[in-house]
């Protein structure tokens, strides 16, 4: 067992001085072949920088009343030495004379010295002449105007002289960068093995201390490496207790946003995201790693955001309304609200005060009229009897509206125990309080009563529901239609009231159940309702714990059904 130890720990050490010698090689030589490009580049731009400048020198000895002729072009090149070519060229580019080759005739209208020298009268090029097989370096001048027996009007004069090219710089070099790398060769050996005799030993043994101290105090018996040691368990114990914070923290962060109902993102730009959660992935639409849709899609949001401005915004998704509220900072914070409630209790409260306002103004118009005439004496005595019907029954109108306001709100504070009611009695009694309007529509009623059917409420409560769904399948029937009460007994009893009326459209059918919202839109009171009965049927069944259904067809009827079970969930429409 030890002889194998030692065997792995020998191997070890191999491979480290292995690694050691090839990293420090890799290094050194990639840092000695980039500093010799390097090194060539400059010299390069160095030798194109002078030829540069010793072209445009020359140019400076140039004679433009010399003649424009293949003479002398040679005279000029010979005068400027023999690794000179000087070409002379007309004003479309055409070669009027060449000291290094016999190109006259030729086009060099598509040479890059010549087009930007016809540009800008003057230009340096660096390119292989294709005449000539080498590297070189071009000044061309474009002479604008001409002399008489010299240069003509536009012509072009170029001069160029051959330069070294990159390769020829690194193949002359090659020598030198050859005992360069002998050199770093020996002397990464040398590294090599001083950095594992002296160093690599101790820290190996270390990290043998350390990889198998599972958990436990990492020990050495070397005095240089005890701070470390010590530093190394101090840091596992604060690493441990830290790591341990952070995944219970982790798990509580995701645990509340995931549990939200409402939605948040937190983010440093449109398309930088620091957080969502699933609420708000949901609703938006989000797929991971790729940015938020809606803050490019939405013109406004979009807007918002290159404003930088905090703003609240209302959107909806599907059949909900929400508030989008961004508060800009560092970073950005958008809260996601679900506000269907309180905006389709908005709804209802302005539909409730349009209703309100139309349906008082029009008996209190009435009471306030006949009173005038009354106390101005100007109605005749027979008629002053039927006035002050006129306004006995718009006064109990106003009653009825204000007393069926009160009911709704006093539903919430209503804490009285319940008792066993019979809600067999309870409709016998009631029945026949309806039966004048029965007859005045000529509306046939049908009941089907069982007999002892109680249930856990109070009898005002159960009145309420009776009257207000009887007095709606009166109220919305046909003339001579049918009525039907039907109540059913055993472990789970239910009251059924069908009519034959006009029905309820689909439309309205989700919002019959809201408060102050009337099917009959034209306020004139003569449905009678006031948009509070259905209202108060369901908020007494959801009290009570009872499921209520509705189930009707647009011009054939409605039938509402009530089932007396204490239900856990809300089950109410």
């Amino acid at each position: 067992m030890r002889r194998t130890a030692a065997f792995f720990l020998f191997l070890i050490g191999e491979i480290m001085k292995k690694r050691i010698l090839i990293v420090s090689l890799s290094v050194t030589i990639v840092g000695i072949l980039l500093l010799s490009f390097l090194f060539i580049d400059v010299c390069y731009r160095s030798a194109v920088d002078s030829a540069e400048k010793q072209l445009k020198t020359y140019m400076n000895f140039f004679d433009t009343s010399a003649p424009f002729t293949q003479d002398g072009a040679d005279a000029f090149a010979a005068k400027l030495g023999e690794s000179a070519r000087v070409t002379y060229l007309s004003a479309d580019g055409t070669v009027v004379a060449d000291s290094g080759a016999e190109v006259a005739g030729e086009s060099r209208d598509d040479r890059p010295e010549v087009i930007e020298a016809a540009e800008n009268g003057s230009s340096y090029a660096v390119r292989r002449s294709s005449t000539l097989d080498r590297q070189m370096v071009y000044y061309c001048v474009r002479f604008a105007t001409g002399t008489e027996g010299g240069v003509p009007e536009g012509a072009f004069v170029r001069i160029g002289v051959s330069l070294n090219s990159m390769t020829a710089y690194f193949i002359d070099m090659l020598p030198t960068l050859g005992w360069f790398l002998a050199l770093d060769i020996l002397c990464c050996l040398v590294f090599a093995w001083v950095a594992t005799s002296a160093v690599l030993k101790p820290v190996e043994n270390l990290a043998k201390e350390v990889a198998v101290s599972t958990g436990r105090e990492i020990k050495t018996k070397y005095p240089e490496l005890k701070p470390l040691a010590k530093l190394m368990n101090a840091m596992n114990a604060d690493i441990g207790s830290k790591n341990e914070k952070l995944r219970e923290d982790g798990r509580i962060e995701k645990l509340v946003l995931d549990s939200m109902e409402h939605g948040i993102v937190i983010f440093q730009s449109p398309a930088e995201l620091i957080l969502i959660n699933k609420t708000a992935a949901r609703l938006l639409g989000y797929e991971e790693n790729e940015p938020l849709a809606i803050f490019a899609e939405d013109q406004e949001i979009a807007e918002l955001l290159e404003a930088k401005e905090s703003a609240s915004l209302y959107r909806k998704f599907g059949d909900k309304d929400y508030n989008f509220r961004f508060t800009m900072g560092e970073p950005n914070v958008l809260l996601i609200t679900d506000v269907t409630e309180s905006m389709a209790a908005a709804r209802s409260k302005n539909e409730f005060i349009a209703n309100v306002t139309h349906e008082m103004n029009t008996p209190l118009t009435s009471i306030k009229g006949f009173a005038e005439l009354i106390a101005a004496g100007a109605v005749p005595p027979e008629r002053v009897q039927g006035m002050a019907k006129t306004i006995i029954k718009q006064s109990d109108r106003l009653a009825n509206l204000i007393r069926s306001i009160i009911n709704f709100s006093a539903i919430d504070s209503d804490e009285l125990p319940d008792c066993e009611v019979n809600v067999s009695e309870l409709i016998a009694e009631l029945i026949g309080a309806f039966e004048p309007k029965l007859k005045k529509k000529e509306i046939a009623l049908k009941l089907d009563v069982a007999k002892n059917v109680t249930v856990m409420s109070r009898r005002e409560r159960l009145v309420e529901i009776l009257n207000n769904l009887i007095s709606n399948g009166i109220r919305y029937n046909k003339e001579g239609g049918t009525l039907e009460v039907i109540l059913q007994g055993g472990e789970r009893p239910r009251l059924t009231v069908r009519d034959t009326g006009v029905g309820i459209s689909e439309e309205d059918k989700k919002r019959i159940f809201d408060r102050f919202y009337t099917v009959d839109k034209s306020h004139n009171g003569g449905g009678g309702g006031f948009g509070l009965g259905l209202a108060i049927v369901k908020k007494l069944c959801k009290r009570a714990g009872w499921r209520l259904e509705v189930d009707s067809v647009l011009g054939e009827g409605t039938a509402f059904t009530i089932e007396f079970c204490p239900d856990t969930e809300d089950k109410s429409v």
